[in-house]
């Protein structure tokens, strides 16, 4: 990831939530009615960046899970809660737990009332670390197997970020590493350095508890306008830390490193020295992140550089060797060359590995390190859905594992360590794949010696790949995370002995009583006569024949055909689960929309219109009833789309934070335009035409369909959806602008979600020609909706 950012420009974390099963008093189908919102804001979820990890005996797995209800939002802070509880996977009040894998036991380690994440085991399987917010403010609380009880470590306030920001147990089982609020300060203090402050002319109404807080702007429509908000950017200082080893025998806390912002921290395996990277920022012009890997010993002492502003995607690309002589990372992110580079950490110059035929990893295949062979003499990692082995001390990379008709995605490894899991005598990994023309997920054996993979398991579902696999040394049991398009992530456990794969959690038990959207692969060719597909989202029981509004999810860059089988298409975050609209009688289509570099604004029109007249020609959409939805990059997307076309009735976009100008918007982000996801490949003095060629704002008169816009407060500076609505305000557009107060990227907060969820369904209503029944589901008349005809319609 580029530098940290609140505003994850072009990207939302929407991370995976869990499988639902059906209650014993329920019939196996379900019920054909609307998916009430309720229900879908009730849904307790999978935090996928928090990871999983199988005990050493491989009898439990610690995980962590996403609540439905919300940590309150501090005022001062756009990224911490005022108990230091990090907002970066949501603010969905999380659950460290362990589940078994025999019995299906499920025990939260914190308590009722407190947020808790983070949930990782001993060396030795006795303990489980995890942090929570239980008595006011962060902290790291350690459960104990045999009493199942839990204490709280006294004398500092832990203080991650990211999910996977866990702690770091030493090889003895009695000391931790653990990143904490800088000595001397209180969180207050901390989470001022990150504030957004309102302006005098913010103005939201004063509403009764319980109910969204939100600032309504309209434009050609009745009544008139409300008043115009704005805030200002983001201190980004809160993200630095002391790393901590705290002994909990003595309980002594020893502070080895004081305010960096420390990112990805290991042990070596002596456990002598403590490795760690450092953000650094973004570097100049770029959306390339820049990070300092560093050693100290554990024993206190100066830290010393390995090396200084390389290249990572998120600053945890990196891995110990064995021996704890060296560390090896990947330079990675959008400008990385995809190279292993070797750190001796003894002195020494960098060493990359790979040479000519070595394809550059890092690339799409996810954030995760280098894996070394047991014995440190080669390190295997995965690219172009291949998995490649690179001798260490020739330097030469070679093809260790293709199987045909399927991508490598990740190898499966035991939770943190830094080489990989072979059986058999070393001779065989477990690798989580992917069907290639397909839509199934596998877990595959490869062998290192002939390179050919054995296919183990195989599903239509989607597997998480990266933070959301472990193995174990002691059963030989492999465990994962899998969701189905009904189906919520759920974790399992494959066993390579029998063959056979076996759900263990069981999160939620509601959503049975609820027929769910039915997804299937549709196929076209773009403008360029290239072989595109989309994900069709259908209502279910869906009769052929009949003619369905059609709402299209875009998001430029992406191969929308992969979500397939990922439930409601999007994910169960409630602002994005789109069986809200299927099981309404909308359908909704995910299409695959590759651009050119320089070609954004028109490249996601000839790609994205022809999927549309494909799901058009083979019977399932109504013509006359198209809406278009963005969030993000895909909101600006949208924008592109309405400049280009009047086929579209209605138009949603959500977190515009993207200016429709990308003259004012580069100077703010040299970077992301030059040589990042803006994909315009040069400075505006090299490419104006470009420029102005992918720049909306200049085409807005050419817009006629009507659009709603959902954007939290605290999402960057909001002069980019504050220029939208005021430019189509200008030109007599009919435009609608929610501002929601103390929201971010993503809104969150379950009245805010409702509150949008409804307008945008009253939306669709009235511009695509619908009329609801009393349940909230569109009434049809044979093949087609109903025309309103001047009747009320609810959502």
């Amino acid at each position: 990831m580029p530098s940290v950012s609140i505003v994850a420009r072009g990207r939302a974390a929407l991370l995976a939530a869990l499988l639902l099963l059906p209650p014993a008093d329920l019939p196996a189908q379900g019920l054909r009615e609307p998916l009430p919102v309720d229900v879908a804001l009730s849904l307790r979820g999978h935090n996928g960046r928090s990871p999983m990890a199988l005990s050493p005996d491989g009898q439990w797995v610690a995980h962590t899970i996403r609540s439905t209800d919300n940590v309150p939002r501090d005022t001062l802070s756009a990224v911490y809660s005022a108990s230091g509880f990090s907002f970066a996977e949501g603010d969905g009040r999380m659950e460290a737990t362990v589940t078994h894998t025999g019995t299906g036991e499920m025990i939260r380690l914190g308590g009722a009332a407190s947020a808790s994440w983070g949930a990782v085991w001993s060396p030795d399987g006795r303990r489980v670390a995890f942090y929570s917010d239980e008595g006011g403010t962060a902290g790291l609380w350690i459960w104990e197997l045999a009493t199942r009880r839990a204490t709280r470590v006294p004398g500092f306030i832990v203080r991650p970020f990211f999910g996977f920001e866990l702690a770091t147990w030493l090889p003895d089982s009695q000391r931790l590493l653990v990143k904490v609020l800088p000595a001397g300060m209180t969180i207050a203090q901390a989470n001022a350095r990150g504030r957004t402050v309102a302006t005098p002319s913010q103005r939201f109404p004063v509403v009764a508890p319980g109910q969204p807080v939100v600032a309504v702007r309209r434009a050609g429509f009745d009544p008139p306008p409300a008043a115009e908000g704005a805030s200002t950017p983001t201190d980004m200082r809160w993200a630095e830390v002391d790393l901590a080893l705290v002994d909990l025998r003595t309980r002594q806390v020893t502070r080895l490193v004081s305010g960096v912002a420390i990112r990805q921290v290991a042990v070596s395996p002596d456990g002598q020295q403590v490795a760690f990277s450092v953000s650094k920022g973004a570097e100049p012009n770029t959306q390339q992140s820049l990070n300092d890997l560093m050693v100290v010993p554990v024993a206190g002492g100066a830290p010393r550089t390995l090396a200084a502003m390389v290249r990572m995607s998120y600053g945890i690309e990196w891995s110990w060797s064995p021996d704890g002589q060296t560390v090896a990372y990947i330079n990675s992110g959008q400008r990385g060359s995809g190279e292993i580079i070797l750190l001796p950490v003894q002195g020494g110059a960098p060493r990359p590995l790979g040479g000519e035929g070595v394809p550059a990893f890092g690339r799409g295949e996810g954030e995760v390190p280098p894996y070394w062979s047991a014995d440190g003499r080669q390190i295997y990692a995965v690219a172009r859905g291949e998995l490649w082995r690179l001798d260490v001390a020739s330097g030469r990379g070679t093809l260790a594992g293709q199987i045909p008709g399927w991508d490598v995605r990740a190898l499966i490894t035991p939770f943190a360590r830094p080489t990989v899991f072979a059986a058999d005598g070393g001779t065989t990994v477990w690798a989580i794949t992917r069907e290639r023309d397909g839509g199934r997920a596998g877990i595959h054996a490869i062998d290192l010696g002939t390179g050919q993979g054995r296919l183990g398991l195989a599903e239509p579902k989607s597997y998480s790949a990266f933070y959301n696999v472990s193995a174990s040394d002691a059963t030989g049991e492999l465990a994962f995370v899998s969701t189905g398009q009904q189906h919520l992530p759920e974790i399992s456990v494959f066993s390579p002995a029998e063959g056979k794969a076996r759900q263990v959690s069981r999160i939620n038990n509601t959503l049975q009583a609820y027929r769910l959207g039915e997804a299937r692969l549709i196929e076209w060719r773009d403008v360029d006569g290239r072989p595109l597909r989309g994900a069709l989202l259908l209502p279910p029981g869906y009769e052929p024949g009949r003619r369905l509004p059609l709402v299209v999810q875009v998001y430029g860059g992406t191969m929308g055909s992969t979500y397939v089988n990922r439930f409601g298409l999007q994910g169960d975050s409630p602002q994005f689960n789109m069986h809200l609209l299927a099981t309404r009688g909308f359908a909704v289509l995910t299409p695959d929309a590759p651009v050119r570099t320089g070609h954004t604004l028109e490249d996601v029109v000839r790609t994205v219109m022809p999927g549309i007249n494909a799901a058009i020609d083979q019977g399932f959409v109504d013509p006359d009833r198209l809406a278009v939805m963005g969030q993000s990059y895909g909101s600006f997307n949208t924008l592109s789309i309405l400049t280009q076309t009047d086929r579209f009735k209605a138009a949603v976009i959500t977190a515009a934070v993207l200016h429709p100008d990308l003259f004012t918007d580069y100077l703010g982000s040299m970077g992301y335009y030059e040589h990042g996801q803006g994909n315009m490949g040069g400075t505006i003095w090299e490419q104006p035409e470009r420029y102005l060629r992918n720049s909306p704002l200049f085409q807005f008169p050419r817009i006629t369909t009507p659009l709603l816009i959902g954007q939290g407060e605290k999402d960057g500076d909001l002069q980019p959806s504050d220029a939208i609505f005021a430019a189509l305000e200008r030109l007599g557009k009919k435009v609608e602008y929610r501002l929601y107060q103390g929201e971010g990227h993503v809104l969150t907060q379950r009245v805010n979600v409702r509150d949008f969820w409804e307008r945008r369904l009253a939306f669709f209503a009235e511009h695509l020609d619908l009329v609801y029944d009393a349940g909230g589901g569109i009434v049809y008349d044979g093949e087609r909706a109903r025309s309103r005809g001047g009747r009320p319609t609810s959502p």
